[in-house]
């Protein structure tokens, strides 16, 4: 059976199919082709998912209350970490360490102690010891004394009797038991005697 359509209707007809055509082409090339926004609302959530939980742990020690290892979020901040150790030591010299400086994870954060002038030890027979001798009110002694459990390698070496080697022994015989309980427990130090002992023993606290 022959169709007699006009010219126009040939066209119409043209024109139908060949938005079909067009449709079926591009349904084909979605579905083989994702969108490039479909694929980040996608990766997104995973990405998520794997910084949720994320901490920083740092070891803080020195004229703190509480050393120890803490863990905090990422991005906190010094002054944040020395609040877990349970707060500064009253001889605690936070001048010397940026609190607003963030921390970084593995880190190991010393706060120090304030550093405490000593006099030099009185030779016999200098005119300082004939000077002590002759005016009983002459204090011989630190103004502030070093605190056995916050003073550092440096501070302890400052005391009359302690060298280096010593101090640093010191510094490790707290790290190994623990806190001074009494100024005493100190002649536990090898080689730290009684004489060493009633030497320093009144500028000394815990």
């Amino acid at each position: 059976m022959e169709l007699n359509l006009s010219k126009e209707q040939q066209l119409i007809i043209l024109g139908l199919i060949a938005s079909i055509v067009i449709g079926l082409a591009v349904m084909a090339v979605r579905q083989f082709i994702p969108d490039p926004n479909e694929q980040k609302m996608i990766e997104q959530p995973k990405m998520d998912r794997q910084t949720t939980g994320l901490s920083v742990t740092v070891h803080i020690c020195g004229a703190v209350r509480r050393e120890g290892v803490y863990k905090l979020k990422p991005g906190d901040r010094l002054m944040e970490v020395v609040a877990l150790a349970g707060g500064a030591q009253p001889l605690a010299d936070l001048s010397a360490v940026n609190l607003a400086e963030p921390v970084k994870d593995g880190a190991k954060i010393v706060i120090p102690a304030k550093q405490i002038s000593v006099p030099s030890e009185t030779k016999p027979g200098s005119f300082d010891e004939k000077r002590s001798r002759k005016s009983p009110t002459a204090a011989v002694g630190p103004t502030v004394k070093v605190n056995l459990n916050t003073a550092d390698e440096k501070t302890l070496d400052s005391l009359p009797g302690v060298g280096p080697s010593t101090a640093k022994t010191i510094v490790e015989y707290r790290r190994t038991n623990g806190t001074f309980s009494k100024i005493e427990q100190i002649m536990e130090i090898p080689r730290f005697g009684k004489s060493k002992f009633e030497r320093i023993k009144n500028m000394i606290v815990i």
